[in-house]
């Protein structure tokens, strides 16, 4: 399976020398996702930097792009992994407890699970490769 780049349009808000900063705010489907809490999207822009030679300018429009791996990754990771957490802490529970304690349990693996995520963004998300993609001309 070839992984396909997919792109978001940023603003260049920063030039600094050969250092650009670019924000990409957050999309459409973020503001109506009703589970945009958990992924901590807060409707803050994700704030990137590149080195560049190229000319850029305050307000020009960026191509960016992360490999589709990465994000089905990401998905992953912040959805599905919780979810394997509670199931499979409340199961071992289950063999061992109560069935009231055995809940705890699972809620006490669904927060471990958390704390797992927030330590892996610390860690991962710093060496996520973003491609500057050049300058994002609009169409009509």
């Amino acid at each position: 399976m070839s992984e396909i780049p997919t792109e978001d349009i940023g603003l260049v808000t920063s030039v600094s020398g050969n250092r650009i900063t670019v924000e990409i705010p957050k999309g459409g489907g973020c503001k109506s996702c009703s589970m945009k809490g958990l992924c901590g999207s807060d409707n803050k822009p994700v704030v990137l930097y590149f080195d560049t030679d190229g000319q850029y300018q305050v307000g020009d429009k960026v191509n960016v792009s992360v490999s589709s791996g990465v994000r089905i990754l990401s998905s992953v990771i912040v959805f599905v992994f919780p979810l394997l957490a509670l199931f499979g802490f409340f199961l071992i529970g289950r063999s061992f407890m109560t069935e009231l304690s055995s809940i705890m349990f699972g809620f006490g693996g669904l927060l471990l699970a958390f704390a797992v995520i927030k330590l892996l963004d610390k860690c991962i998300g710093k060496h996520i490769n973003f491609q500057l993609g050049g300058k994002h001309e609009d169409m009509p």
